[in-house]
């Protein structure tokens, strides 16, 4: 039996949702990148895999215990950049400003949780950005010479989300299947507090 393909991610707001359609029409008549559509664009703080349904509620628990001891804190899009380097880019990505200090640990705390649950560490450090694009085929070398300064869209960081991920040819179809507020104290095991999204 298949699992859920499942991420932890912080869902971005319109505007920077905005941002990346406009940084990617700027960027279109390069023709070789697959556009990330709006209605996806997020910042990843873990991929979890092919996970049991059965397991859902316990994730969305453990993202709610974590996040309801953080206060909102802010954050602002940055630069353009790439994997592997701008220059020969496979990914495509605007980068993060502000508060990352608050961001690092609160992705810490959450793989922590989700490693005492039995998900995989991660073998790569975290690095906070918001995919733009990927190349369809071979590293896009035109990208550097054509970026552009953007610029800064500021948003508050207030809650955390469990994501499904459903794999189609016209691109992943993200959607969210439990939240974890960030409130800044509260009870370890928050209970009825718990969202899920049913």
């Amino acid at each position: 039996m298949a699992g859920i393909r499942t991420f932890i991610a912080l869902e971005m707001p319109v505007a920077v949702k905005r941002q990346v359609v406009f940084v990617a029409r700027h960027l279109s008549h390069l023709g070789q990148m697959r556009w990330v559509r709006s209605e996806g664009v997020h910042l990843t703080l873990k991929f979890l895999g092919d996970v049991e349904e059965n397991r859902v509620v316990d994730i969305v628990s453990a993202v709610q215990q974590v996040a309801s001891k953080f206060q909102p804190f802010a954050l602002s899009t940055a630069g353009l950049g790439g994997f592997p380097r701008l220059e020969s880019a496979r990914v495509l990505w605007l980068g993060v400003e502000g508060d990352l200090e608050q961001l690092r640990i609160l992705q810490g705390r959450i793989a922590q949780k989700l490693e005492d649950q039995g998900f995989e560490r991660e073998r790569r450090p975290f690095f906070a950005h918001v995919t733009v694009g990927r190349a369809r085929r071979k590293p896009v070398r035109a990208i550097a010479e054509n970026a552009t300064k953007w610029r800064a869209v500021n948003f508050s960081v207030d809650r955390v989300s469990v994501m499904k991920s459903t794999l189609r040819p016209e691109g992943a179809v993200y959607t969210p299947l439990g939240y974890g507020m960030l409130e800044g104290g509260g009870s370890e095991y928050p209970g009825s507090d718990l969202q899920i999204v049913s």
